[in-house]
């Protein structure tokens, strides 16, 4: 069903991400928007786009961010710890399916869920805002931003209250 503007097109999240997992099944990267204020300040909700490519199976780490399956909705969030199944840290030796990931939206103060390999459908590769600049997930700004987020839990609260009015 088209929008008000003519130009947006809204589709039942589980068509859309249906047709997101099938494309990143087939090889293909996604590019979409984003909905929601669980990501903020990272990925703002109706402006940022986030590019996903599929999850090719190989360990995580700790600050990536990933779409996932988790009470059959799908998630975007970050990673904010990974485990092996008897709850010690990860190991290299570790196989893939006994990996568990512990993830928490960036614009959320509190609430996680947990993610498995089999769970995962891709993994975000960059941000892209309205004004069509790429900020890649892989670079050291990105990285030692999340990083700093992350880091930030305890404050999140006031820091989010501050981010929302300076800049919605």
């Amino acid at each position: 069903m088209a929008a008000n503007d003519g130009k947006t097109i809204v589709v039942p999240n589980d068509i859309f991400f249906s047709q997101v997992v099938e494309s990143l099944n087939e090889g293909r990267n996604v590019t979409f928007t984003v909905k929601g204020w669980s990501m903020y300040p990272f990925f703002r909700d109706g402006k940022d786009r986030v590019c996903v490519r599929k999850f090719d199976g190989n360990p995580l780490r700790t600050g990536e961010v990933i779409l996932f399956r988790y009470r059959g909705n799908y998630i975007l969030h970050r990673i904010y710890s990974v485990s092996a199944a008897a709850g010690r840290p990860e190991r290299p030796s570790a196989q893939p399916s006994a990996i568990s990931y512990l993830t928490m939206g960036d614009g959320n103060v509190r609430g996680t869920e947990s993610a498995v390999p089999a769970t995962i459908a891709g993994v975000a590769t960059g941000r892209i805002t309205p004004s069509g600049k790429e900020w890649k997930c892989g670079s050291l700004s990105w990285r030692c931003c999340s990083a700093l987020w992350r880091m930030l839990l305890p404050l999140r609260r006031w820091c989010l209250a501050v981010l929302r009015r300076l800049y919605r």
